[in-house]
């Protein structure tokens, strides 16, 4: 299974409630007509608390799950797509940045997610430290019992998504991997928060001015497929 991050930044004359109204609204109602294509689809929307000592990468960026390469470059040439939610999006977002697409590796399944279920969740988006080479980096992340920035021992479910290399393999991709973490609550967060990485300087394998974070409100508009 491979997905999809992408960045969404609001129009600079609309404010984040009108941006997250939209696109929780509208886009979504456009959105749900790719489910030929997507398997799942969440929003997860910037949540207005800052992660500590990270700049968030966007306003929001929308998860999408697919079968494969061919069905991420199907869905946005799809005309569901182009008669939709393409147009769209300048109701309420500039140009999309560049994302980055991923191979899903779950960590810790922890409990079913029900689609309504209200959970404290962040977004990692990890840029490794040149020249280290990508798979040098894969091989000091991916070989981790822990999450690299955060504790997990209070976590409910932890992802790791590293870069789909056959998508990169003549560019640079925006990220080199995604680490998503789902806490019960706030508090149980706090309880990993500060963790440190078991010793490692984290410093000499990732770039900590292009790596990024970010408290999500999470949408789940396609969570049952």
């Amino acid at each position: 299974m491979i997905k999809t991050f992408g960045m969404l930044h609001k129009r600079d004359d609309i404010s984040q409630d009108q941006f997250h109204a939209h696109w929780r609204g509208p886009h979504a109602d456009h959105a749900v007509k790719l489910v030929p294509v997507m398997r799942r689809y969440v929003q997860n929307h910037r949540s207005p608390k800052p992660y500590p000592d990270f700049d968030p990468p966007s306003d929001g960026c929308p998860e999408v799950w697919l079968e494969d390469l061919a069905a991420a470059h199907r869905l946005t040439t799809m005309p569901e797509y182009m008669t939709g939610a393409f147009i769209d999006e300048p109701a309420f977002m500039r140009v999309r940045s560049d994302g980055v697409l991923v191979y899903e590796k779950v960590a810790l399944e922890g409990p079913e997610i029900a689609r309504d279920a209200k959970l404290t969740k962040a977004l990692f988006f990890l840029k490794r430290r040149q020249p280290m080479s990508r798979q040098a980096f894969l091989d000091f992340w991916l070989n981790r019992e822990t999450p690299l920035l955060v504790g997990g021992a209070h976590a409910l479910r932890w992802v790791r998504s590293p870069a789909v290399p056959e998508a990169y393999e003549d560019a640079e991709p925006l990220y080199d991997g995604v680490e998503e973490i789902w806490w019960a609550d706030e508090a149980s967060w706090r309880k990993d928060a500060g963790i440190p990485a078991n010793g490692v300087q984290l410093d000499k394998f990732i770039d900590m001015d292009a790596t990024t974070a970010m408290f999500v409100d999470e949408n789940r508009v396609v969570w049952d497929a």
